[in-house]
């Protein structure tokens, strides 16, 4: 499955047989063909803004984007937040040459379209107890087109 995703941030992890790795905090704004889930194989894309070059005087909701794979590929092996609104799945990077061990994906939850949660999560969240009060929203774009390279 290929996950578009923006940067947003990345901090050092661990150093590893005299390797520095890192951990990168991805958005994902964009619903992905295939919900996320753990277990999942996935390829990220990371996305570049680039609505400048198409000027328009209408007022317009379109965006456009540039995706570039980045050497980010792997396995999806656990959630990290669960929040009302949003979820962070954790990517292990199977891409031995990247400095990037980890990849954190925060989306909107939204349960089978962007997010396939596993049925404790979807019965504590009916419940109303043990989820994260919402701090911070990652909102999805639904008139989007993208250029790869």
């Amino acid at each position: 499955t290929t996950i578009y995703a923006r940067e947003r941030g990345s901090a050092p992890a661990k150093v590893e047989e005299g390797k520095e790795t890192k951990v990168a905090y991805l958005d994902v704004p964009i619903a992905p063909c295939e919900p996320i889930h753990v277990g999942q194989k996935a390829r990220i894309l990371l996305l570049s803004p680039c609505d400048e070059l198409f000027p328009s005087e209408e007022e317009t909701t379109t965006h456009y984007y540039t995706a570039e794979d980045v050497g980010l590929w792997g396995t999806v092996v656990g959630i990290r937040v669960v929040e009302e609104n949003m979820v962070e799945f954790i990517l292990e990077n199977e891409n031995i040459k990247s400095a990037t061990a980890y990849a954190y994906l925060a989306v909107a939850r939204r349960e089978g379209l962007t997010v396939r949660m596993p049925p404790w999560t979807r019965w504590l969240s009916m419940a109303g107890i043990g989820l994260a009060r919402t701090t911070r929203t990652v909102l999805i774009e639904d008139d989007t087109t993208i250029f790869e390279d």
